[in-house]
This record gives structure tokens, sequence and C-alpha cells, in this order.
């Protein structure tokens, strides 16, 4: 299985990468192609697909984690790009979506335009869905665990009120690869504890390998929208004995976030970055 971080919010120095805050990886297993998120509305997904020679009509399929835009910002143009792919994602993250600030609020849903003109490609999932062979959508996340107190400035609007996020709208994706597990999270609102142990639960012979993508360790660049250190420390801790091999992350993890980690997972934790190849 072959992974290409089309997305995340940092590059190498010398790359000619665009970058924004956002997420998107294309995964090549067994000759199937998936999307998975397509990054912020200044669609560098797009972009970074021409510039690796990534050619996005030939994906098979888009699964999208949650309705935020940082992950379905792309989407629109993608669907202009390739006309078979079906997109799955839960119904809930269609709802208008926002991020409250002191200063103000700022909508962060999907764009309308996509069901405007594309209803048909959309695929809503309410139950685990094997895709491909292999390949799973986990619709319905056991919460067990606290979610990231990060998710603080995140909300829905409800009967034109806004109202904490649930986050009912979140899904994430497991890739069996040969007898093991890889887990794949957009943000990881739910918590990727309640992600891990939601796979743990549903494969429970299976060995989990790995997992890649966004923890939510604090909103964007706010500097008061962290999660506590304790609750970052225990989360690595947790992590380094239910994974047993490799912990990729980025995006909403962010720098601190990664910091704190690191001491505790040592090796066993690889930061990702728009470009990065992985091999699995």
């Amino acid at each position: 299985m072959k992974i290409t971080i089309l997305l995340e919010n940092t590059k190498l120095k010398d790359s000619n990468f665009s970058v924004e805050n956002g997420l998107s990886m294309l995964i090549e297993k067994d000759s199937f192609n998936i999307l998975f998120d397509t990054g912020g509305p200044e669609e560098s997904v797009i972009k970074n697909a021409v510039e690796i020679g990534i050619d996005l009509s030939k994906v098979d399929a888009v699964v999208i984690s949650h309705g935020h835009d940082d992950h379905t910002g792309g989407l629109l143009k993608f669907l202009q790009i390739n006309d078979k792919a079906p997109v799955y994602l839960k119904k809930e993250a269609l709802n208008p979506h926002y991020a409250k600030f002191p200063d103000g609020e700022k909508q962060i849903s999907m764009d309308d335009k996509i069901t405007q003109n594309y209803a048909n490609r959309l695929k809503f999932v309410d139950k685990i869905t094997e895709i491909a062979p292999g390949i799973f959508i986990i619709p319905q996340i056991e919460k067990k665990f606290p979610i990231p107190s990060s998710n603080q400035v995140l909300f829905e609007k409800q009967n034109e009120n806004l109202v904490r996020d649930t986050f009912k709208h979140e899904l994430f994706m497991v890739i069996e690869n040969d007898n093991d597990l890889i887990v794949f999270s957009g943000c990881g609102h739910t918590g990727i504890k309640n992600i891990v142990n939601t796979t743990k639960n549903m494969f429970p012979n299976k060995k989990l390998d790995a997992v890649i993508g966004g923890f939510h360790l604090q909103a964007g660049s706010l500097n008061y929208a962290f999660a506590k250190v304790e609750e970052i420390e225990d989360m690595a801790h947790w992590l380094k004995e239910e994974v047993a091999g490799q912990i990729y992350t980025g995006h909403c993890t962010g720098e601190r976030g990664m910091n704190i980690m690191e001491p505790i997972l040592n090796d066993k934790l690889e930061r990702i970055y728009t470009g990065m190849k992985i091999e699995l």
C-alpha cells in the first residue's frame, strides 16, 4: 500500500508544493485509488497533484472524514476533474458548521455547489461499509473516552442557533494491509483514542499496525484552543500501548502537540508533511 500526502499544513523547505491548513491523502491499494479528504478551499490538493504527477481523474473513490472546509475544500474542483468516483461521507457532513472566535464566527461548511451540482455522486454512510476488498468506512465511533478539549471553538447550526458540535458528521477509514490494520483519521474530533478503540472492538483478532492523520490537539493556530498537556501525554502513552507500529500525524495535531508526544513515542512518531510518501 502506498500513501501520498497531497496536503498537510507543512512542507519541506526546498519543495514547490502549495500548503494551507488542511489534510488530504491519496491511498493506492491493490490498484484501487482512494482520495481521503480533499484539503482546504485554496485547492492546494489539486495543484499538488499536478506537481507530483498524479492524475486525479483515475481516483476510484473519495472518502470525506467530516464536513469542515479544510477537508472538503478541494472537492468541488475534484468532481469537475473526475467524473466517476463516488464520494462517501456522512449525511451530517452537509450541515452548516462554524468556528467561533472572540472577534466573531467563521463558517467552515462544505461548499453548497457540491450538493447543487453533484448530489448524485454523494454516497451517505450510516453503517460500516466495505467500499473495496479490505477497505472499510466506519461511521459510528464509540465514545468511551473524552473528546479533545480543543474542540471548544467548533459549532454547528441547529434551528438557526449555534450549538457545540457533537461531530456526528465524522467518520474514519480502516484498511486491511496483509493481515494488519491501518487506521486513517481526518481530524479525530471524536478523539483518536475512541477511533482506535472502535477499530479494535470491530476487528478484535487483527493487529493495529499504524494510525495516520490528525488528532485535533489544537484549533488551527489559535493559542487559546489547545488540548491540555496532561491530556496529550495520556493519549501518547495510550497509543504507545495500543498501536503496534508507527503513528503518522500532523495537521491539527500541531507542533505543540507533537513536541509533547515525541519524548513518549520517540521513533514510533512520524510527522507527516505535504508531498510525503509512505509505503506499508
